[in-house]
C-alpha cells in the first residue's frame, strides 16, 4: 500500500481532500504506529486539508483503552465508525461476531473516556433473529448512549457467505417483506423523534455531524482508494484494485500496472449514477444541475419515469429539487431503478 500511495501522486494534483477512510475490512488490527506511519506517507505526497474528518473503521473488540490512547495521542484520527451490528448477544452469536453487548457498551464508554466524541455506529435489521422489540431496543441503547451518527443497513443474504448457507440447511429464514418495512419504519420514526437527520437512505446524523466522507460519494467528488478492491474516481473513470491480496502485492512489487481496471465514465453511466447516489439523500435531484451537465433529453426523462412517482406520492418536487418521500424511501431501489436510463 505505501508504494501505490507513492506511485499515484501525480493523480492527486492540485487536489486538497477533505476526508481520509480507513477501511473496510478491520483496519484497527493494525497498531497506532502503523496507522501513523500511513498518514505520515499520505500527508507527505497529498494535500489534505487542516481539519479534514479523518475516520477509521473498527470492530469493538479492538477497542483497549491502550489502543485508543495512542490512536488519539499519535494519530490523526478524529472519528471512529464501530461495527456494532447488535446489542443483543443472540444476532451477535448469529452473525459470527467476536464481541459481546456488553464488550460493544464497554468500547463506547472507553472510546468516549478517550475523548472521541464523533461517533458512528453500525447497526443491522432485519436479521432473522432480530424481533420488533429487539429492533426497537437497539434504537432506545443507542439514544441514550447519544451517539451523533449511525448507519443502520437491511440485511442482504450475498452467496457463497455463511448466511447463505445457514439459509440452505435451514439454520436461519428471512424476515417477510412485511417486517422489514414495520422495521425501516420504525428506523424512521425513531429517527425523527430523536432529532437525527435521515440525510442518505441507510445514515442518520444529528446536526453537524454527516459522514463528510460518504458525502463525496453521493455528490460525485474525486477521491483515491488504495489497496486490494479499493476503489478510485477522478469524475471521468472510475479504477478498481485487484480483490486479490497475494496478486495486488505481487503487481505491485514488480512495478507492473495489471493490479488495476478501469473505466470511462460515458454520460448514460454519469447520469444512472447521479440518479442514484442523489435520489438516496434529502438532497435528492436537482434538476438545473441535471438539465445542465446531462442535457434536455436527460431531464425530460428524469420528469417522464418520475411523474408515476409524483402522482403516486413515492416522490416530491420543491424548488427544482426531486426527492423520495418517506413512502419512496420504502421502495427506493425501484424508484431508483425506473429512473435510470438503461
Amino acid at each position: 500500500m505505501k508504494q501505490e500511495i507513492k506511485q499515484r501522486e501525480e493523480e492527486a494534483e492540485n487536489i486538497i481532500y477533505q476526508s481520509v477512510y480507513i477501511g473496510g475490512g478491520t483496519p484497527s488490527v493494525l497498531s497506532a504506529d502503523e496507522l501513523e506511519d500511513l498518514f505520515s506517507l499520505l500527508h507527505k505526497h497529498y494535500k489534505i486539508e487542516s481539519r479534514a474528518e479523518i475516520t477509521i473503521e473498527t470492530n469493538p473488540d479492538d477497542l483497549k483503552k491502550d489502543f485508543l490512547k495512542s490512536l488519539k495521542n499519535s494519530t490523526p484520527v478524529n472519528r471512529l465508525s464501530i461495527g456494532i451490528q447488535s446489542f443483543h448477544d443472540k444476532d451477535l452469536h448469529l452473525m459470527n461476531r467476536l464481541h459481546t453487548s456488553a464488550g460493544a457498551l464497554k468500547s463506547i464508554e472507553d472510546s468516549k473516556a478517550a475523548g472521541f466524541n464523533n461517533i458512528s455506529l453500525d447497526l443491522i435489521y432485519g436479521f432473522p433473529s432480530t424481533s420488533d422489540t429487539d429492533w426497537r431496543n437497539n434504537l432506545r441503547i443507542l439514544e441514550k448512549l447519544k451517539i451523533p451518527h449511525f448507519s443502520a443497513y437491511h440485511l442482504t443474504i450475498e452467496p457463497k457467505t455463511v448466511f447463505a448457507y445457514y439459509r440452505k440447511k435451514g439454520m436461519i429464514k428471512e424476515i417477510s417483506e412485511e417486517e422489514s418495512l414495520s422495521q425501516f419504519e420504525t428506523l424512521m420514526e425513531f429517527a425523527s423523534q430523536a432529532g437525527y437527520e435521515h440525510y442518505e437512505i441507510s445514515n442518520f446524523a444529528k446536526p453537524g455531524f454527516y459522514s463528510k466522507h460518504n458525502l463525496g460519494y453521493w455528490t460525485q467528488k474525486p477521491y483515491l482508494g488504495f489497496g486490494p478492491s479499493a476503489h478510485s474516481f477522478n469524475g471521468i473513470k472510475r479504477r478498481w484494485n485487484v480483490a486479490n491480496n497475494t496478486l495486488y502485492i505481487q503487481a505491485i512489487e514488480k512495478g507492473m500496472p495489471d493490479y488495476y481496471s478501469w473505466e470511462e465514465i460515458d454520460t448514460s453511466k454519469a447520469y444512472n449514477e447521479y440518479v442514484l447516489t442523489s435520489l438516496r439523500t434529502i438532497w435528492g435531484i436537482d434538476l438545473d444541475y441535471l438539465e445542465k451537465w446531462f442535457g434536455e433529453d436527460f431531464l425530460k426523462l428524469c420528469l417522464l419515469e418520475a411523474e408515476k412517482f409524483l402522482k403516486s406520492g413515492e416522490l416530491i418536487l420543491e424548488d427544482r429539487k426531486l426527492c423520495l418521500s418517506n413512502e419512496g424511501k420504502l421502495i427506493a431501489d425501484y424508484v431508483i431503478s425506473e429512473l435510470m436510463k438503461v
